[in-house]
């Protein structure tokens, strides 16, 4: 029977070689669309969310600023100033913070030998580097010893690294910001960061314990905080929290919005995944139109062969054939002609995702792969198609009175 079917598809593809082709192109067309789109699509959302997450993952940032009311007999406009002592304490007594930091930043001067670069240098935590994936490529990152005993060590960006640097090892020499000897423990780990929320991207920075900064460079006030809440779907009650407890650390009103600029970086990531989301069904629906227009081809090849197997199908139902077999025999002929079609547009299509300069299109727009997620869309979509041009020639088979075909 499975021979039966095959012959016959064969017969049917044959008689019409040039609707034929055309059929079998414009399917096969509209599935290489839809996997390129998807493919593409994907790429550009896994890359840009990698680049998202080169600030960090899953935290919040704020800013102290100044008041807009009056706090307990306080006036407003007062600038708000939080030690890092503070912003320790809140997050400590803050039930569902995972980690708490701060940081001091500026411009300075960083020196290696006759190489001088201006750039980023920023005080800050042990934790700071989990909050903001600042991983060590080579050497270590700072620890609690280099904090509690201030020590002169700093951690380099794998940009400014290269700038003073060059081809020579980094970890172990020492460097002079301001003027002052530090010894590199580490470099950081190349991370693609397309932006960063105060000074220069990580890459060009130096990072150096805040207490050997505060001690160095006189500086009493942190320029910004950042807490990872423990469960980021908590994130605006934990902020609401530490608005609270800072309030009463530092003076100033917790429904004062103002006194502290806060950027919760989990809403904006998520608000991010779903642009991206709609962005790739976007694509979809754009090469399940393109498909569709071959599904059209299908629909319309089959009419013609059940225009002209009419008297087959009247002696098949006058010999005792059900009309439901009529039916599945032209739908499965219409799915196998989908499907013939969009395997050789997928074949084609992987072909090219294959022979694609991956190397120079990484930075931008990341690597279209043909991962699960496309091929099952793919799939679906083809199955979809299949479908619908099958089922109108078929049941026009179906509805055939066998008297009036064997009159033909």
């Amino acid at each position: 029977m499975i021979l039966t079917f095959f012959r016959n598809l064969i017969r049917d593809l044959r008689r019409q070689p040039l609707r034929t082709s055309l059929t079998l192109s414009g399917v096969g067309w509209g599935t290489f669309a839809v996997v390129i789109l998807l493919a593409f699509g994907s790429a550009v959302s896994r890359q840009n969310l990698k680049t998202f997450r080169g600030v960090g993952q899953g935290f919040v940032i704020a800013f102290p600023a100044s008041t807009t009311v009056t706090y307990r007999g306080l006036p407003k406009g007062r600038l708000v100033r939080l030690t890092p002592e503070q912003v320790l304490l809140a997050g400590q007594k803050i039930p569902g913070i995972k980690r708490t930091s701060f940081e001091f930043t500026a411009t300075r001067a960083i020196r290696y030998r006759r190489e001088d670069v201006l750039n980023t240098v920023r005080g800050v935590t042990v934790g700071y580097g989990d909050i903001r994936n600042i991983i060590a490529g080579e050497g270590r990152y700072l620890n609690d010893a280099d904090v509690s005993q201030k020590r002169r060590v700093c951690v380099l960006g794998d940009t400014v690294t290269e700038n003073l640097f060059h081809e020579e090892k980094a970890v172990g020499r020492t460097v002079f910001i301001e003027g002052l000897p530090f010894t590199v423990v580490g470099v950081m780990k190349k991370k693609i960061q397309t932006s960063n929320f105060s000074g220069q991207r990580d890459e060009h920075c130096a990072f150096i314990p805040w207490t050997t900064y505060s001690a160095l460079f006189g500086d009493k006030y942190i320029g910004s905080l950042i807490f990872q809440p423990a469960n980021p779907a908590d994130s605006k009650r934990t902020i609401r929290l530490m608005r609270e407890e800072l309030g009463k650390l530092a003076g100033f009103s917790p429904d004062d919005n103002d006194a502290l600029f806060v950027w919760d970086w989990t809403e904006f990531e998520k608000s991010f995944s779903i642009f991206f989301l709609a962005f790739n069904v976007f694509l979809g629906v754009i090469g399940a139109f393109t498909l569709l227009v071959g599904g059209v081809g299908v629909a319309s090849i089959m009419l013609v062969v059940v225009e002209e197997r009419t008297k087959e199908i009247g002696i098949k139902l006058a010999v005792g054939a059900k009309r439901r077999h009529i039916l599945w025999q032209f739908f499965t002929e219409s799915l196998a002609i989908v499907l013939l079609g969009g395997g050789l547009g997928f074949l084609f299509a992987a072909l090219v995702l294959k022979a694609l300069p991956v190397e120079k299109i990484e930075e931008f727009v990341g690597i279209p792969l043909l991962n699960p997620t496309v091929g099952v869309a793919t799939i679906l979509i083809l199955l979809t198609i299949g479908i619908i041009s099958g089922l109108m020639p078929a049941r026009r088979a179906a509805s055939t009175n066998p008297i009036e075909a064997l009159r033909k």
